[in-house]
């Protein structure tokens, strides 16, 4: 009796076993059948001609906006990136008419890198986008992509150095330098004036003449920072010294100088006559 019992389990052991190597079988024939189901339609359809899918993604970049650019000077970007044949189609933000516009427009299919130019009429900053559309193959469309390009005037200056006589009887003084400078010494000698007035909001340091020692002067000086290519200017109001000078025919500004140098020039000194 003990035997029947000891072969019934066995026997249901052997034909459970069976029943679970029997699924697994069925489940890798139904895994192999459909990779050979999916290789014969690939087949097929390269047989007939039918395009396959073979989209690849791509980054399209641009480059000649780095660094500023002159104004009225054509100049070069170049955009690349992107693969096979595409159009391209390039716009400007028109800040008149708050919308885009385009400065080229490149229907036929192009390569990459592509270059194009442009001609900035006026110093400030735009915005430029661009739009490749390629193939589904190539990638497809891509962007736009934005960037900014700043305009500057690229026109060399030269050093200058001027005054005028302002209609309340003070002097605006301009100058011109053709580099940066920082902490500027900035001297005017005013041989012979008694005080001064800045209407121009700086703080000036003075060195003023000993009428017992003759030929010594008064200067004037500003210390500060001067940009280049950029005007700076002073505006002064002088008090004549008529006592000073007994032929009354007064000097009361004779140079101006930066940093030592002497920026005068030409000009004529500024007199004053005491009669």
């Amino acid at each position: 009796m003990k035997n029947q019992f000891t072969s019934r389990i066995v026997k249901l052991t052997f034909a459970f076993m069976f029943v679970l190597i029997a699924s697994s079988c069925s489940q890798d024939d139904e895994a192999m059948d459909a990779a050979v189901l999916a290789n014969e339609i690939n087949s097929e359809a390269a047989a007939k001609g039918t395009k396959v899918s073979t989209a690849v993604i791509y980054t399209s970049t641009v480059s000649g906006h780095e660094s500023d650019v002159c104004v009225d000077t054509e100049h070069t970007f170049t955009l690349s990136g992107w693969n096979g044949g595409a159009q391209v189609n390039v716009q400007i933000y028109d800040a008149s008419i708050l919308d885009w516009v385009s400065i080229d427009s490149f229907t036929g299919q192009l390569a990459s890198p592509l270059t194009i130019d442009y001609t900035f009429p006026a110093v400030d900053v735009y915005q430029l986008r661009y739009q490749v559309s390629g193939s589904s193959a190539n990638g497809g469309t891509n962007g736009p992509v934005y960037f900014d390009v700043t305009v500057v005037d690229c026109t060399p200056c030269v050093e200058d150095f001027s005054y005028v006589t302002n209609l309340d009887g003070s002097y605006t003084f301009t100058y011109i330098s053709e580099v940066e400078l920082t902490d500027a010494e900035v001297k005017f000698t005013t041989p012979h004036i008694t005080g001064y007035t800045a209407g121009d909001a700086k703080t000036y340091t003075i060195n003023p003449s000993n009428p017992n020692v003759p030929g010594t002067q008064t200067v004037l000086t500003w210390t500060g920072d001067i940009e280049a290519c950029t005007p700076i200017t002073f505006t002064l109001s002088f008090s004549p010294d008529c006592i000073q000078n007994a032929s009354g025919k007064l000097n009361l500004w004779t140079d101006f100088k930066v940093n030592g140098d002497s920026k005068k020039g030409t000009l004529e000194n500024i007199k004053y006559d005491c009669n």
